[in-house]
């Protein structure tokens, strides 16, 4: 199959796995946020946030490293296997000291002890992911299996959930099979992984796992940079506001969320190891890569970002109801991310990361999470939702003028006006579409 074939399968694939990871569970949402209430709702999405965190130490940027090295290797079974029992192990690891840091943060912190249960079995999603081989699959280039995968197990538990929830205090069951169903996916793809790509599990010394996190620290700690200016700003307003207030917040956020997820993340994740095989051969080819994507990509972005902003109070409406009218203003504040996250990843993740700058990368992420956090600290205690909604957009908007200008001053120019043309777009749309 030619390259473009399997780029072209591999979006699809990678398309239809982000489906059955956010689309699948919001659509339940309708119903699930009407039974259980704003409060319940901002309770669940406080400690999911929470959560986030042991979920990035597991995860350690290997969706970004592994793949990378997978995608270079694949046709070297030996090199592949070594590289997935070294992952898998780490990742063993890191569960093993994610354990520990949550049983203390239970302790020490009133609001995870005020739902235990919920706490707990919101924590356990952690699970899936040391099992979960996406990262594999994607290096590859045979995302299909699990995609397919995906989707069935989010929609087998999804449907239980619409069944079985009809009260407030049903909202632990929704907890409940969220875990399940990523952790059942997790566990099965990994096996399937085994046998499809032959794959023979080796004990990894603790001492080989401390040398590969060692090795990959810049992208773990820029990926916790990134989502601490995201998934803090859910965390810092549920401790200094209610959670009635993370409710009306989240409900704007899942739904930026899911345009991102569904428009921008499947094409630059997918393109990730194509444009890592073109910066491989040689820089300029990586870059000329790049400067053909940035109008399509911006482009795309635009038009869900125009999107959300005049659907707003309709999607408000008619998914969460009237309960949650508020979250209207908030969505429009928030329907800017998509154009900027879309330009930040591709000077960031595309760009820097590629061409090994992954220090420069992560002290603009470390920059703009300090600026966030204080941002938040500014804003939110005096403008709940809105301060936070603001501190997430201007955030945004610091990282990507940051990594613009590093770029800039090393003499790289991303804009061709070749590639900005009405008709050069249009052409390529319609490739994209003929494929």
């Amino acid at each position: 199959m030619s390259t473009a074939g399997k780029l072209t399968k591999n979006f699809g694939a990678l398309s239809v796995i982000q489906v059955a990871n956010f689309l699948i569970p919001f659509l339940v949402l309708p119903v699930i946020v009407r039974v259980i209430g704003r409060a319940n709702f901002g309770l669940l999405n406080f400690l999911t946030a929470v959560v986030t965190y042991f979920v990035l130490l597991i995860n350690y940027g290997f969706d970004y490293t592994a793949t990378r090295l997978v995608a270079r290797n694949k046709d070297d079974k030996a090199v592949v296997n070594d590289i997935f029992s070294r992952v898998f192990f780490a990742r063993l690891w890191l569960f093993v000291a994610s354990v520990i840091v949550f049983a203390l943060l239970f302790i020490a912190m009133d609001k995870l002890r005020q739902a235990p249960l919920v706490s707990i079995l919101t924590f356990l999603t952690v699970l899936a992911n040391v099992f979960m081989p996406n990262w594999l699959f994607q290096g590859m280039e045979q995302l299909q299996k699990a995609a397919i995968w995906n989707v069935v197990t989010k929609l087998v538990f999804n449907v239980v959930m619409l069944l079985l929830i009809h009260l407030p205090q049903d909202y632990w069951l929704y907890a409940l099979f969220t875990t399940l169903s990523q952790v059942v996916a997790g566990v099965w793809l990994f096996i399937y992984a085994c046998r499809r790509f032959q794959i023979k599990l080796v004990f990894v010394p603790l001492k080989k796992v401390m040398q590969l996190l060692y090795e990959d620290r810049a992208v773990f700690v820029s990926t916790l940079m990134i989502n601490l200016y995201t998934t803090s700003n859910i965390v810092l307003l549920g401790l200094l506001k209610s959670e009635d207030e993370v409710g009306v917040f989240t409900a704007a956020s899942r739904l930026v969320g899911v345009v991102q997820t569904m428009m921008l993340l499947p094409l630059s994740q997918t393109l990730f190891p194509h444009v890592g095989k073109a910066f491989s051969v040689a820089r300029e080819e990586g870059l000329e890569e790049v400067r053909k994507l940035f109008p399509l990509v911006c482009a795309i972005a635009f038009c869900a970002t125009a999107g959300v902003f005049i659907t707003a109070p309709l999607v408000i409406k008619v998914l969460f109801g009237a309960d949650f009218k508020a979250s209207v203003n908030v969505l429009r504040i928030m329907a800017f991310t998509p154009l900027i996250v879309s330009i930040s990843n591709l000077l960031g993740t595309q760009v820097l990361l590629n061409m090994k700058q992954d220090n420069k990368f992560l002290r603009m992420t470390i920059v703009g999470s300090g600026v966030c956090i204080a941002l938040n600290l500014l804003l939110t205690p005096a403008l709940s939702y809105y301060g936070t909604a603001l501190a997430w957009v201007l955030t945004e908007l610091l990282i990507t003028a940051g990594m613009a200008l590093i770029i800039y001053r090393q003499g790289i120019r991303l804009v061709d006006s070749r590639y900005w043309r009405v008709s050069w777009l249009m052409a390529a749309a319609g490739k994209l579409r003929k494929r």
